[in-house]
């Protein structure tokens, strides 16, 4: 029997120690390790003697097989790895489970949510500036607001468009009206239709704003704009944050709530003439009114308030009138109280009160209806005046390219109001609207759109017959200007002075010239008729004029003058053409003529009976009566009539 070695009992205390290992908890039972591997380190000494254990060391029992060889202490020992061939066996085996581990189909969940970045969070977009354009970008691109701005006057610091609201705002260095201008074109209008727009506009800062060439004033905060327009091929909307000569302010301008609707007009021909104006309401006459507004405390209750429609049958006119006398006798219609009115010059028409309603031969239809009021603080009475003048009682030329010429007036003696054009605006009982005259060039342009003050309609001016220059050359082969001509000079000291007048009646028109020697010429006045002018009147009191500040009463006009050489200081000529279409058919016209410059007067005249006057005209020849008119045919101008008329 061979001894056993040394070796053994480490052996078997290192696999002890090994089995005594405690093991990882798990779920799921774990067999026993098959193999047990015991490496020896560079630490030991494969040549030393290794110390026999104790009884204790080696009294775990371990099983062996009997043909397993033992090395002995004769062989070497090895820094090798030493393995036993075969694991020790347990008596017991690890317990088996019949139950396979579950499995599911189910996959773990997934979140919706992105995992958190580490990437910085995007800063919110800011909102888009209104667009920089000018008007022609507005009409390419409807729906697009645009700002015309001039950047040396004006910066903009601030400028966005959020949800259809347009923020501004700006600082303004002596800018005027034209340098902020904001355009916008509505997409869906159609030129030709009428339209209502508005807005609310929120300003900081108080100023006058022209919107659609109309004066606002715009309060500070919340401002509500609302009217109506007729679309064109511009922009629909212009607002400019100025007015007249005023300088931009700077300020911060919020526009919102912008909108759109088309009006639909009922038709003028409709009208019922019963002294109710309801029916006028939704003309677009009506939004086209002529007043007139006592401006004094005990005149500011009274009120003259004129409508007018030029159709294809005739004009229409209503009035309502605010008064504190009402006669209604039996006097000459004159003295009761009246509506009174021009058509074309010195054709008169009119309505009175006396003996309960009477009309002018030359009114078709009309109604006047006199109420009392009662109530303090009001007038004394409400007068509605409701006037069809048909087209046979029209004067000749009294509808152009369907405009008339009309002046308008109210009257009842003693009951004077302020603020009108009569005594200068001073108190008096004619209440004529201010700026407008019954029967001269001052006469309202009405249209079927209403009265304005302005001339609505452009007549194609192309005279061929002579240019309408300031240049008499085009004149010198006429009879009118060698012969048939009216020839005025002054007397004792102004015997310097002179004017000569010519005329002639061609089928395209009237031609009128003068060429004048004179002291004092001026061209620099608001008001026409305070400049150097020719004034002229056709057929009794149809008024035309050329002044020297520009202002033409109708047709086309030009001014020329230069220093004179003689005596006098001026040499001034004045040329007018006024289309056919304003006079009546015929080969002849009666007509009168007239110079002016406020300060430069003659003697000899016909004014002042024959004392200085500035108004120039021949004796006997007063420029608007048509007894004394000259007479003016294609050859000239005559005292007595050139046309002989047989027997």
């Amino acid at each position: 029997m061979k001894k056993t070695s040394k070796l053994l009992p480490l052996l078997i205390l290192l696999m002890a120690l090994s089995a005594c290992k405690p093991r990882e908890s798990s779920s799921k039972p774990t067999p026993e390790p098959s193999t047990s591997v015991v490496e020896s380190t560079s630490d030991v000494d494969p040549t030393s003697t290794v110390e026999e254990p104790s009884e204790e060391e080696t009294s775990i029992p371990v099983s062996t097989e009997p043909d397993t060889e033992i090395p002995t202490s004769d062989e070497p020992s090895v820094s090798e790895p030493v393995t036993s061939e075969e694991p020790p066996e347990s008596s017991e085996e690890p317990p088996e489970s019949s139950e396979e581990p579950p499995v599911t189909s189910e996959e773990p969940p997934v979140s919706s949510e992105e995992p958190p970045s580490s990437e910085p969070e995007p800063e919110p977009e800011l909102p888009p500036a209104i667009e920089l354009g000018d008007a022609l970008d507005a009409v390419a691109n409807p729906g697009t607001a645009y700002l015309e701005v001039n950047a040396e006057k004006v910066e903009i610091t601030e400028s966005e468009v959020e949800d259809e609201v347009y923020t501004v705002r700006y600082v303004a260095t002596t800018a005027d009206l034209d340098d902020l201008v904001l355009y916008f074109k509505h997409p869906e209008a159609e030129t030709g239709k009428r339209y209502v727009v508005s807005f609310e506009i929120n300003v900081g800062v108080l100023f006058d704003a022209t919107i659609n060439g109309k004066v606002y004033s715009l309060i500070r905060g919340d401002n509500s704009i609302e009217f109506s327009y007729e679309e064109g091929d511009g922009p629909s909307l212009v607002i400019k944050f100025a007015a007249g000569e005023e300088l931009i302010k700077s300020n911060r301008a919020i526009i919102s709530e912008l909108a759109f609707r088309e009006v639909v007009y009922d038709k003028v021909e409709d009208l019922t003439i019963d002294g109710d104006l309801s029916d006028w309401e939704n003309l677009r006459a009506y939004e086209n009114p002529l007043v007139l507004r006592g401006d004094q405390p005990d005149t500011e209750h009274k009120s003259f308030v004129i409508y007018g429609a030029v159709t294809d049958a005739g004009i229409y006119l209503a009035a309502e009138v605010y008064h504190d006398i009402y006669k209604a006798g039996g006097g000459l219609w004159w003295q009761e109280s009246n509506f009174e009115f021009f058509i074309a010059g010195n054709n008169q028409y009119w309505v009175s009160a006396r003996n309960g309603g009477e009309k002018s031969g030359n009114v078709t239809e009309a109604m006047m209806v006199t109420t009392e009021i009662e109530e303090d603080g009001m007038a004394n009475y409400h007068t509605l005046v409701e006037v069809f003048v048909a087209n046979d009682k029209l004067p000749p030329g009294g509808v152009i390219e369907g405009q008339a010429r009309v002046g308008f007036a109210w009257k009842t003696d003693g009951d004077n109001i302020t603020g009108g054009e009569a005594a200068g605006g001073g108190y008096d009982p004619y209440w004529v609207p201010k700026g407008t005259w019954v029967n001269n060039a001052d006469q309202t342009y009405v249209t079927y759109n209403g009265i304005f003050l302005e001339n609505q309609v452009i007549i194609d001016l192309d005279p061929e017959f002579l240019t309408v220059d300031g240049d008499l050359s085009d004149w010198e082969e006429l009879d009118a200007y060698k012969t048939n001509n009216v020839y005025l000079e002054g007397t004792g000291d102004t015997s310097h002075k002179n004017v000569r007048f010519m005329a002639v009646w061609t089928e395209e028109g009237l031609y009128v010239a003068a060429i004048a020697h004179h002291d004092v010429f001026i061209d620099d006045d608001g008001t026409w008729h305070m400049n150097t002018n020719l004034e002229f009147f056709v057929n009794g009191g149809n008024q035309f004029f050329v002044a020297a500040n520009g202002a033409v009463a109708n047709g086309e006009g030009a001014v020329v003058s230069k220093a004179y050489d003689g005596e006098a200081n001026f040499e001034t000529v004045i040329e007018a053409f006024v289309p056919a279409a304003f006079f009546p058919e015929g080969d002849m016209l009666r007509v009168g003529f007239a110079w002016k410059t406020n300060g430069d007067v003659m003697t000899g005249g016909g004014g002042s009976d024959g004392g200085p006057d500035a108004w120039w005209f021949a004796a006997g020849h007063w420029p608007s009566n048509a007894q004394e008119q000259y007479y003016v045919t294609a050859d000239g101008v005559f005292v007595d009539n050139p046309i002989v008329v047989p027997a």
